[in-house]
């Protein structure tokens, strides 16, 4: 069975989280694991310099149907996404949806990235190598 996976990065819009971001960040993610636990989805969100990049996982249909929504949220800007394709397995399948939050450790992984120009479409599978790892980095996952 084949696994679509999509990958997105958008610009946090600037009256969306108010004084505690986190606080904010934490909210959705609560709602996200139990939507994605009852989908099938799976996948990490990263956020730093106030973007998210976020990979989804799952059927293709589902998988479009939750970045729609996602696209309609008002907390997020300028969204683009980088990557779309097919895989043989989920990368992702121990989260519902894992989070790594903006830390100086996690601006200089970016440093180095596929994501370091975010501008431009990354390959996919250098993007999701790289945000699997991340993720799978005990100190930085939440």
């Amino acid at each position: 069975m084949s696994i679509y996976t999509l990958v997105y990065v958008s610009k946090a819009s600037a009256n969306a989280f108010g004084v505690s971001p986190m606080h904010e960040i934490e909210n959705m993610l609560v709602l996200a694991r139990e939507k994605n636990a009852a989908c099938g989805i799976t996948g990490v969100l990263l956020f730093t310099e106030g973007r998210f990049v976020q990979a989804l996982e799952g059927p293709r249909e589902i998988v479009h149907k939750t970045f729609d929504r996602i696209a309609l949220d008002p907390r997020h800007d300028e969204i683009d996404v980088l990557s779309s394709q097919l895989a043989d397995r989920p990368r992702f399948k121990e989260w519902w949806m894992a989070f790594v939050g903006d830390k100086p450790a996690l601006r200089e992984r970016f440093a180095d990235s596929p994501l370091a120009t975010l501008g431009r479409r990354q390959t996919g599978d250098a993007l999701l190598d790289f945000m699997l790892d991340v993720a799978r980095s005990p100190e930085d996952v939440y």
